[in-house]
């Protein structure tokens, strides 16, 4: 049922995925019924799809996904449902109501069951009667994002050594401009998930028609990723990202070019990576103010901070990668 109402949702999340990684799609395929709720109704299109021997294929992100059933009607029932009830009837001091030896007053479940037997139609009685409930039991419900152990087996650090001797054999240049900007995105997927998602590789910004190099959906609930909008107060639904296969070093216009993409609606903060920078500490004074002046804030890595996050990242402890993205924060923010 969720994957019919969300249907137009990941049809869009596949073609991003597909054309970050060069996979064809076939075009005027129907995507079958999926639901419009700006008309309130069910709908159906046709569209561009990835399709495989003959089968339509929706692709769905992994940091929506669980293998943890805490949605559960057994979980409702018992831990919310039975709960309101016996708190319940221990108010209008009904006839289920007993005594413990201190005098404390008690409503058994199993009196409750036996009244009241978990049904699907009992259980949509109860909710409509109060709904509050269902919010409740839905906000105390916080399932955690996949690993990537949980999805596949794999061998996360020779991933990451892979990744390391790949981004060294890229020469500086803008021969090879496409092939940085695509180990950056493999790089950038992994130590940031499941705090940032959904990559998507040139997106354009309305106004002006600029257009960003990589931009990742912001997932966050916890760490600096969460903490910047939190705690300093800076938008940022979007992460943005620039790549620079420079053989020289990086300088004001660069800064310019990813702040003109910043909005309060978008985001205000990015990264900007490249090969190196030869006076790294006057790069992070420009960083610096353009922080103090409110035009966002642009954090700066270079091959040999991603090689070094790549070294120490594992994929039970994402600390390493929090540390190093504080730190590196600090440095603009505070100093």
């Amino acid at each position: 049922m969720t994957t019919n109402i969300i249907t137009q949702h990941l049809i869009q999340y596949t073609l991003n995925q597909c054309e970050l990684h060069n996979i064809p799609v076939r075009a005027g395929v129907s995507t079958g019924y999926f639901w419009n709720r700006h008309e309130n109704e069910w709908q159906a299109e046709h569209s561009d799809m990835l399709v495989i021997n003959g089968k339509k294929i929706l692709l769905v992100p992994k940091g929506i996904v669980s293998f943890s059933k805490g949605y559960t009607p057994d979980k409702y029932y018992n831990h919310f449902v039975l709960e309101f009830l016996q708190n319940d009837h221990i108010r209008m001091q009904t006839a289920l109501v007993q005594r413990r030896n201190d005098g404390t007053r008690f409503v058994t479940k199993k009196s409750l069951k036996e009244i009241n037997p978990q049904s699907k139609e009992f259980l949509r009685r109860f909710t409509r009667q109060h709904p509050e409930v269902l919010d409740q039991f839905k906000g105390s419900t916080d399932i955690d994002s996949l690993t990537n152990l949980e999805i596949t087996d794999i061998n996360i650090q020779q991933i990451t050594q892979d990744l390391i001797v790949q981004l060294q054999a890229i020469p500086s240049g803008s021969e090879s401009a496409s092939a940085f900007h695509n180990i950056i995105i493999g790089i950038l997927e992994i130590i940031f998930y499941p705090h940032l998602i959904n990559p998507v590789k040139e997106r354009e910004i309305h106004e002006g028609r600029k257009r960003i190099d990589i931009s990742f959906d912001n997932a966050s609930k916890t760490g600096i990723f969460r903490r910047l909008s939190e705690n300093f107060y800076i938008p940022c639904p979007y992460i943005f990202v620039e790549c620079k296969n420079y053989t020289r070093d990086i300088a004001n216009p660069e800064l310019d070019q990813i702040g003109g993409r910043f909005s309060v609606n978008r985001g205000q903060v990015g990264f900007i990576i490249c090969r190196q920078i030869d006076n790294f500490p006057r790069f992070l004074d420009r960083c610096r103010d353009t922080y103090r002046d409110r035009r966002g804030l642009i954090i700066p890595l270079i091959d040999d901070d991603l090689i070094q996050i790549l070294q120490n990242y594992n994929d039970w402890n994402h600390e390493y990668v929090e540390r190093f993205l504080t730190d590196r924060i600090r440095e603009i923010t505070i100093n």
